[in-house]
């Protein structure tokens, strides 16, 4: 029965995609700012979960101001699954006219000094946008995945990240080959901004303690590799820009506690500043904060959202 599931899964996908890339990338667009809508109003996955997250992250904000942010960011996720399933057609000639660089020089110095770089983001934006615009500038890429559930759907969307030229391994189990990438002088984008569990370290972020990732503070500090930050921020008529940031650790010697619970604050309040900036940016359904430090107890968002 799971795997006739599957297979339905996988065929409407594919059923979905085939005349989305058929239209006008504009029109596109605005297919996904209605499938945003219709998933926000008619079945609203995760609401309440995203509700309770802005509420508690910005609580000078009235009810108006977050149900108004909650929606775009519903609109927002729309549009990243439409241009995710025009990704196949997207060539060079897209990327020159919808998609900017600012900071590209960051990446020329890294491959210039030969140790990779660790390029780090979160679910911000268009996120798939991340490491295909920096490898199309050049820069061999590989990119940390999370295994999907239904394995057809997961090996189509594998298929659409390594058609960009993005090479891809899979996320907690990729460990030596993030350390040979970086020796080979590839480029390892992760994205770190969801709940890490108990395996993670609690930093400052939304002014929440926050289970998070060490893992990329760990191989910017134990190879010397520069640590890239990067966001890919919605403009209008479809364009797009990526900004990046280089967060430095020079003054960091050595693969300590300290060193790593520093560096992985350092990264994680340059993606406070920009949820800040722009809040409808951010996949807020995630449960961001449900491990808490040991002293509290866990939260879980669907127990006490409100909607």
């Amino acid at each position: 029965m799971k795997q006739i599931q599957n297979v339905i899964e996988y065929l409407l996908v594919q059923l979905a995609a085939f005349p989305i890339r058929l239209l006008p990338h504009r029109l596109a667009l605005r297919l996904g700012v209605g499938l945003g809508s219709f998933v926000y109003h008619v079945i609203p996955i995760r609401r309440g979960v995203a509700l309770q997250n802005i509420s508690r992250s910005f609580p000078e904000k009235n009810t108006a101001e977050i149900r108004a942010i909650c929606k775009k960011v519903y609109h927002n996720f729309g549009q990243n699954i439409i241009e995710f399933m025009r990704m196949p057609k997207m060539d060079d000639r897209f990327f020159r006219e919808y998609i900017s660089v600012v900071g590209g020089e960051l990446l020329e110095r890294a491959g210039r000094e030969g140790r990779g770089a660790v390029c780090l983001s979160g679910h911000f934006g268009n996120w798939e946008f991340f490491p295909a615009v920096i490898h199309r500038l050049g820069f061999p890429m590989v990119g940390l995945a999370r295994d999907q559930r239904n394995p057809l759907v997961n090996k189509l969307i594998n298929q659409t990240r390594t058609g960009r030229g993005v090479e891809l391994t899979q996320l907690g189990m990729g460990v030596r080959t993030v350390f040979r990438a970086l020796a080979a002088n590839k480029f390892v984008t992760i994205l770190a901004d969801q709940d890490a569990h108990k395996e993670g370290i609690f930093v400052d972020f939304l002014n929440r303690p926050s289970s998070t990732a060490s893992g990329p503070a760990l191989f910017a500090l134990k190879t010397a590799a520069p640590l890239i930050f990067g966001v890919v921020i919605r403009g209008e008529k479809g364009r797009h820009t990526l900004l990046l940031e280089e967060v430095d650790h020079r003054d960091l010697q050595g693969v300590t506690p300290e060193n790593i619970q520093e560096l992985t604050q350092r990264h994680a309040r340059l993606l406070e500043k920009y949820i800040r900036l722009h809040p409808d940016h951010w996949l807020w359904m995630h449960k961001r904060w449900k491990t808490s430090p040991p002293a509290g107890p866990a939260e879980d968002g669907n127990q006490v959202a409100q909607d």
